[in-house]
């Protein structure tokens, strides 16, 4: 299968990417387009507040995916949305029309382009341990053991971030493995997040 030309817009919450998108394929442009949002708020319903969520005209003007589709209690995960933008993508170019991946979530983004990095399943059992211990011992003692098994990571994790922490030393006693990203990777997350 020959690959599917997608354009990818990128810019933070109420930066006007909806605008440049009705700017770009209103009903006489002559190309028509279909928006895949990336953006990690956007997905779950009744989180129209500080989201920018398109009006429900705007999505009937130009079509919309990946808005709406999980309850806030539902997790919605990197390797959620690269699964359904892709399926997205072949639809939409299936039909005809071109495929735009809009959204804020930068880390969406990098793993729709590059792909997923190579990790281990999440362990249910592990994870639950790491939460046990994160509320006995605290999250700087849980950022002390990740600066030892895997400082690059502990580096670039706040000390509030406790779903990562949690992940980073999931991975590393599933694996053994820091879940450090490669440089070329590193430098995009950097590139994405300072614009």
């Amino acid at each position: 299968m020959s690959p599917i030309p997608v354009l990818i817009l990128f810019g933070p919450t109420a930066s006007g990417k909806t605008e440049v998108l009705k700017r770009l394929f209103d009903a006489d442009a002559p190309c028509r387009a279909e928006i895949v949002s990336a953006d990690s708020m956007q997905v779950y319903r009744g989180m129209d507040i500080g989201t920018a969520k398109p009006s429900p005209a705007e999505r009937a003007r130009i079509p919309h995916h990946l808005i709406d589709i999980r309850s806030p209690d539902e997790q919605f995960h990197a390797g959620d949305f690269v699964r359904l933008a892709d399926l997205c993508c072949a639809e939409i170019a299936g039909r005809g029309a071109l495929p735009v991946v809009s959204g804020g979530t930068g880390f969406y983004l990098k793993n729709f382009i590059l792909g997923l990095p190579a990790a281990p399943p999440s362990d249910a059992g592990i994870r639950d341990a790491l939460k046990e211990e994160l509320q006995n011992r605290g999250a700087p003692a849980l950022m002390e053991e990740l600066a030892r098994c895997d400082p690059v990571s502990a580096h670039r994790i706040h000390i509030n971030d406790e779903y990562r922490i949690l992940r980073a030393l999931e991975v590393f006693r599933l694996s053994g493995k820091e879940t450090s990203v490669n440089a070329a990777s590193s430098a995009f997350i950097e590139f994405l997040t300072k614009s």
